[in-house]
């Protein structure tokens, strides 16, 4: 997984325009930004999808294991 997955920090922008930019540079900024968001949201969605897949195999492992007395009791 590359670095920049793991600690992910989405850049902070200032909404409003800076004064000399015009309102259609401002327009395509903001394109630009919600371009960005959107990868970045995609990406995270699809590293959840991985986290719950893996989870899920854990689970399966666990209550195998449980099944055979090998597995972790609840101490109840």
């Amino acid at each position: 997984m590359p670095d920049s997955d793991r600690n992910p920090q989405p850049q902070e922008r200032d909404p409003s325009p800076p004064p000399h930019a015009p309102p259609r540079e401002h327009v395509r900024e903001m394109q630009t930004h919600l371009q960005e968001m959107e990868e970045y949201l995609r990406r995270m969605g699809a590293r959840l999808r991985r986290l719950d897949e893996q989870l899920a195999h854990l689970e399966a492992e666990d209550d195998r294991a449980v099944d055979r007395g090998e597995g972790w009791t609840t101490g109840g």
